[in-house]
């Protein structure tokens, strides 16, 4: 009795654990049979519900990528929540994006591009060519970020869902490369959200949560279809933290990685970071309009002898190199031969010598965001009190900075970041810099007029030689950011990581 009381024992618990087998394959099957609802395992098998922590060094003032000219908007929203149709590689380079493919005519006035078929918006609408259309005209219409880039265009037509058509005015070399930034980006056309907290893109993330000044956090976007399905369910990005904090954050796991990394936390490391190449310089724009005292180019001269780049660039906290002219080795038109204004205190002396020490009402006035340190101010008003140039230097935040020196233009000498691509702004008399020359604007339309890459080549070198000498700014060093991740972090981009960073190819080591 009692082996026949353990056989039927063991046949019940047989056949209850076979019954909870097929039960629960019915319930991880049926929403794949149904197409509703969804599973999810009580433990993770793939990694789709972890979560990564990036600390930045500047925030972003709004997300409104239409509006916002910031950097830090940038680095966490292209290409991860807005999509352009071209994209940068490794150089900064245009390669496909929304665009899988396109031609371009013999006379460069004709481009064509091939849409993807599986983009798709985060409300899960196809993205098409007449969204793409739309976008151009509001960019150009609204004047977004990115407007000046297109102002050469003809003619846009879309003949059908995957084709958009652009014709030009007059070849422009430089079209692929602008729309891999803010003029490329496809807009959702049906999208009713507020841009400056909330998101509509086409990129495998959306914006989840933001807390101005403290923390933005990413999260998958569900409809998302194309090639760079990221594998980290969530992205969170904080913006606030000592140096030293950050440091045992970072080893302490509260954080697995560091971008842009600033140079006071880079001493503290304790570890060597990643110096990554970038197509952004720092630039110590001058401001060139009747008013300002450099407006005279003897007084420009004067400031760029006497600064010592090399010693500016090492304030970076690794690997920055000082720049000879206005581009940096990622852009084709570099020439390493240029070495332009080097660091000469006499050259520097005889020139401010044209000037008595009324002449300086005080000092020129150096404005620069916070996000550089105090260090790099108190080093250029060094350098230049040497000379006998005095300066009153200003260190504000963010949007002080914006209405002082982008909106009002009330400085003297500010530092900027700029790309490869923003030489281009020398030839604009409305830009930040006031710099206003005919025959600088005249050469840069024969430079995008350019319907090959090597006479581009050729014309942006002699272009840069041309700026550089006229001194409307200087600048001092190639921007190399530092990057320090945790050893479980994989996939962290080694490039462009303060304007690029494709969050898609971040998982987590084992």
């Amino acid at each position: 009795m009692a082996r026949g009381r353990h056989r039927g024992i063991s046949s019940g618990i047989i056949f209850i654990l076979v019954l909870a087998v097929l039960t629960a394959g019915t319930y991880m099957a049926w929403p794949l049979l149904t197409g509703r609802g969804g599973w999810r395992l009580p433990w993770n098998l793939g990694g789709s519900d972890q979560v990564v922590r990036i600390r930045a060094r500047q925030a972003p003032v709004s997300l409104d990528i239409r509006t916002e000219p910031g950097r830090a908007t940038d680095q966490a929203l292209m290409g991860n929540v807005y999509q352009t149709l071209t994209r940068p590689d490794a150089q900064g380079r245009p390669t496909p994006g929304l665009a899988q493919s396109w031609e371009v005519s013999a006379d460069g006035l004709l481009y064509t591009f091939h849409l993807r078929s599986d983009a798709r918006f985060a409300d899960g609408r196809q993205l098409t060519s007449e969204d793409a259309l739309w976008s151009l005209r509001q960019i150009i219409d609204h004047r977004y970020q990115g407007h000046q880039d297109l102002d050469g265009l003809a003619k846009v037509t879309n003949p059908d869902d995957a084709t958009l058509v652009i014709r030009l005015k007059s070849p422009n070399a430089l079209l692929l490369n602008a729309l891999s930034g803010r003029a490329g980006i496809v807009y959702d056309r049906q999208a009713r959200v507020n841009y400056s907290t909330q998101s509509a893109g086409s990129g495998p993330y959306q914006v989840d949560d933001w807390q101005p000044g403290a923390s933005l956090t990413l999260t998958t976007n569900k409809s998302y279809r194309g090639p760079d399905k990221a594998a980290i369910h969530k992205v969170i990005f904080s913006y606030a933290g000592s140096p030293e904090q950050t440091v045992k954050d970072l080893n302490q796991g509260r954080l697995d990685a560091v971008v842009d990394m600033d140079p006071a936390t880079a001493k503290q490391a304790g570890k060597a970071p990643t110096a990554t190449p970038s197509t952004n310089n720092v630039v110590l724009a001058f401001n060139n309009e009747a008013s300002s005292l450099l407006s005279d180019q003897h007084m420009r001269e004067a400031v760029r002898y006497a600064l010592d780049r090399q010693a500016l660039a090492d304030l970076e906290g690794g690997g920055a190199k000082a720049l000879g002219g206005p581009l940096n080795p990622l852009s084709p038109g570099y020439d390493p031969g240029l070495q332009a204004f080097p660091f000469d205190r006499v050259q520097a002396a005889r020139r401010a010598s044209y000037y008595a020490q009324s002449y300086y009402h005080g000092g020129l006035r150096l404005v620069y965001p916070q996000e550089f340190g105090s260090q790099v101010g108190d080093l250029i008003s060094t350098q230049l009190k040497a000379v006998g140039i005095p300066t009153q230097v200003s260190m504000v935040d963010q949007a002080a900075f914006r209405d002082q020196v982008l909106t009002r233009h009330d400085y003297d000498m500010a530092l900027l970041v700029m790309d490869n691509d923003d030489i281009g702004r020398f030839a604009d008399p409305n830009s930040t810099m006031l710099f206003d020359n005919t025959e600088v604007q005249e050469s840069w339309k024969q430079v995008k007029a350019s319907t090959d890459q090597n006479t581009y080549a050729q014309r942006l070198r002699a272009f840069a030689q041309q700026v550089s000498d006229l001194s409307p700014s200087d600048w001092l060093y190639e921007r190399t950011p530092l990057v320090l991740s945790t050893p479980r972090l994989q996939g962290m981009p080694g490039y462009l990581t303060d304007r690029y960073l494709p969050l898609w190819n971040l998982h987590i080591k084992g």
